[in-house]
């Protein structure tokens, strides 16, 4: 399967902006999307930036053995470092992938659709 090409694939959503005037908040208020530092791949247990969350600079080797339940369960996901990343279905970098663009491309930040429930590792692609 091509990664990334098809519409509708994981990750294929709409762009955010986001104004300067958003207040500031402290680090520990911020929730969802919000949540996920620059420079950081986030992927959340739940649709919409809700749930665990967990964040990546580098990769995910297998996600069963962290905290957070996230292993075939990722709903969404947020890609704000500067290069594409790429979800496996399997641990290890195995299995049928799809691709998050980096930000600010269409495809950085959304809901994984159906193959988040599949999302065992992810990298740098």
């Amino acid at each position: 399967m091509r990664v990334g090409t098809r519409a509708g694939l994981a990750l294929m959503m709409s762009a955010v902006t986001v104004g300067s005037s958003v207040p500031a908040v402290s680090a520990s208020a911020l929730a969802g999307y919000d949540a996920c530092p620059r420079g950081r791949m986030c992927i959340w247990h739940d649709r919409n930036g809700g749930g665990a969350r967990l964040s990546f600079a580098h990769e995910a080797r297998d996600l069963s053995e962290l905290a957070g339940g996230l292993n075939d369960h990722v709903l969404s996901a947020w890609n704000r470092t500067g290069h594409r990343w790429c979800l496996y279905e399997n641990a290890r970098y195995k299995g049928d992938k799809r691709a998050a663009a980096k930000e600010p491309l269409v495809g950085s930040k959304g809901n994984t659709n159906e193959f988040g429930y599949k999302i065992s590792s992810l990298r740098p692609c």
